[in-house]
């Protein structure tokens, strides 16, 4: 039988000045312990089996990341990490992510989709995070300012998505865009979250063409746009694959809570 590889651990700053450095000498599979501070510019993960990027406080915050994480075909593991005051936070292409005690905030792009973070391909975890006031302002579709996922497996646990918003001339999920995927939300709160335009659907949750999404002891409140549709989610395709269980309690959303349309809409 063989034996498992040994975890290899990296130290930034203590022995890699930047988290970029760190990432380019790993052999997985590997952790990378980051002291507490800013950590300024970008960071790309690529082709990496198996990495986790923790902070040195284990699950209690203290490092924050200020140039956006690409990461492709990578299975990447984010524990007590913030990443803020930028443009996109984080781009997902393959592979899958995990964010653990994470804060996503602050972050502003004029990309159509996804200021907190984009994903497509990948399967997504986010527990015990949170995704507050990030924003997109785009001139035609804008989409899924905190959460943007096409063709993903998503689990989203005690996490809150909150004060996001999106600008456009069609704005839809202020909160999450949840395209050809399937999502389990639960013990989870999207509230607050914005939308501006012409065309607005779904402020806080926006599904198109859903898989198999479930929704359960959650709150979806307070999401709204002036004018629009689906306040607190709207449905475009077969609303059979998307469950709110009656723990879920979607209220208080404007201009209505839950909105359904067949129509097929394309992303463009």
């Amino acid at each position: 039988m063989t034996s498992p590889a040994p975890q290899e651990i990296l130290f930034v700053p203590a022995q890699f000045a930047t988290l970029q450095q760190a990432v380019d000498a790993v052999r997985e599979p590997a952790t990378i312990v980051v002291e507490p501070g800013v950590h300024a510019g970008s960071v790309r993960v690529d082709g990496k089996t198996s990495l986790v990027i923790q902070s040195a406080r284990l699950a209690r915050r203290g490092v924050t990341v200020t140039g956006g994480l690409s990461i492709v075909d990578s299975h990447v593991w984010l524990s007590g990490v913030e990443i803020r005051g930028g443009t996109r936070a984080i781009a997902v292409d393959g592979g899958s992510l995990s964010l653990q005690e994470c804060v996503i905030a602050g972050n502003r792009t004029r990309e159509p989709f996804g200021a907190a973070m984009l994903c497509r391909n990948a399967a997504v975890r986010v527990q015990k995070s949170a995704i507050v006031g990030n924003v997109i302002e785009a001139d035609d579709v804008a989409g899924g300012a905190a959460l943007y996922f096409c063709d993903c497996r998503i689990e989203i646990a005690g996490s809150t998505i909150q004060g996001n918003a999106a600008y456009g001339r069609a704005a839809r999920g202020g909160g999450i865009w949840c395209e050809r995927s399937s999502m389990r939300m639960w013990r989870s709160r999207v509230t607050d979250n914005a939308l501006f335009g012409e065309v607005c659907e779904g402020s806080g949750i926006y599904f198109r063409e859903p898989l198999d999404c479930r929704l359960g002891g959650s709150v979806i409140t307070g999401n709204g746009s002036v004018a629009g549709r689906g306040g607190g989610v709207f449905i475009a395709g077969d609303a059979r694959r998307v469950v709110i269980h009656r723990d879920t309690a979607v209220r208080q959303n404007h201009p209505n809570d839950v909105d359904i349309s067949r129509r097929n809409k394309s992303s463009s």
